[in-house]
């Protein structure tokens, strides 16, 4: 087991030194980067109206689990 693990760590972390000298992994790496920095502006941006959404659903959750049982 043990050289099992071994050799899933070494060939992980050959793959990951290949994407990392490969051109077009620096590229993807950016890009990933820049994908979850948008995505984390948008959460910023629009914190309140995710909070707010979030609550509904969750509301509306509860009362239809309360509802379940007195139909």
């Amino acid at each position: 087991m043990r050289n099992f693990l071994l050799k899933k760590y070494v060939q992980g972390k050959m793959a990951l030194e290949n994407v990392l000298r490969d051109e077009k992994g620096e590229v993807n790496i950016i890009a990933i980067i820049l994908i979850i920095i948008v995505v984390i502006a948008l959460v910023v941006v629009f914190k309140d109206k995710i909070e707010e959404l979030i609550g509904e659903l969750f509301a509306r959750i509860n009362s239809d689990v309360s509802n379940v049982g007195k139909e």
